[in-house]
């Protein structure tokens, strides 16, 4: 495997960047709001065989800087992603969103249709807070009578300092996925709540790409949705679909919501087919 090269690029928002490989550029949208890069890690690295990968961490996630005064907005990350874009020099993106990375790749093609050549999301939401909040109405949901009791009890502790954020993801994270015995696989990543809390906040607010999507009817866009998501491919049809028509939903068997983790083989065979570029323009 090819060895990682890690470049701290001096941005503005002094974002921390992680470039594998060589080739089509393909930049990767962590999820959260408010975790960080090294959750694709390992998983998508055999696409660094045929693509120049970049992965970075969001503003003050990871070993991104915080922001002055927490100031965390959805136009900040929008913002942040194309001073990237400008700095790493490429002219149109072809962008790879997970979860919260599925709504910041469709609000900055919305921003810049102008800059993006192809959209894959994976563990989508939607194009409104509609997603957010089924998301997490669906995974309150699913959750047993006593993980509910358990994460009660957490969550006041965790006001209180007598909890981390590690014991909530504790009781959570095996309703992410379809088999826990993928969580064996998960790396261990970092969460900062501050900004996880202030971004949520934005979208639950402010999330409404309804009047703009017009603007990305020519951009190419693949959805890899886990049959067993949280949102399940047909929710995302009514959420996503019916608002983009044009774009193909893949649904992957056996699959929660961590696809990247859970079915790395296939999602890097779509990733392969749908970024490979065409050999005639």
């Amino acid at each position: 495997m090819e060895q990682e090269k890690e470049l701290n690029l001096q941005t503005e928002s002094e974002l921390h960047v992680n470039v594998i490989g060589d080739g089509e550029a393909i930049v990767f949208l962590h999820g959260g709001p408010g975790s960080e890069h090294r959750f694709f890690l390992p998983h998508v690295l055999p696409l660094s065989q045929k693509f120049k990968l970049i992965f970075y961490d969001q503003r003050g996630c990871g070993k991104s800087n915080p922001v002055e005064n927490n100031q965390y907005s959805m136009k900040g990350e929008i913002d942040a992603l194309e001073t990237l874009r400008k700095e790493m020099g490429i002219e149109k993106l072809n962008l790879f969103g997970e979860s919260w990375g599925s709504m910041l790749a469709l609000l900055y093609a919305t921003s810049y249709p102008e800059r993006v050549n192809k959209i894959l999301l994976t563990a989508a939401i939607g194009v409104t807070t509609e997603g957010f909040s089924t998301f997490s109405k669906e995974l309150e949901n699913r959750l047993s009578k006593e993980d509910k009791i358990k994460l009660s009890n957490l969550e006041k502790k965790l006001k209180i300092g007598d909890a981390v954020i590690e014991d909530i993801f504790r009781v959570l994270d095996r309703y992410y996925v379809f088999s826990e015995e993928s969580l064996k696989r998960k790396e261990k990543t970092t969460m900062n709540t501050i900004v996880n809390e202030a971004i949520g906040k934005d979208i639950n607010e402010n999330y409404n790409l309804t009047s703009n999507l017009d603007k990305i009817k020519n951009i190419p866009i693949v959805i890899a949705q886990g049959s067993h998501d949280i949102l399940t491919p047909g929710l995302i049809k009514k959420l996503l679909l019916d608002h983009i028509p044009h774009a193909k939903l893949i649904e992957i068997e056996k699959c929660g919501h961590w696809t990247v983790v859970e079915k790395p083989n296939e999602i890097i065979e779509i990733a392969n087919d749908f970024f490979e570029p065409a050999l005639f323009s």
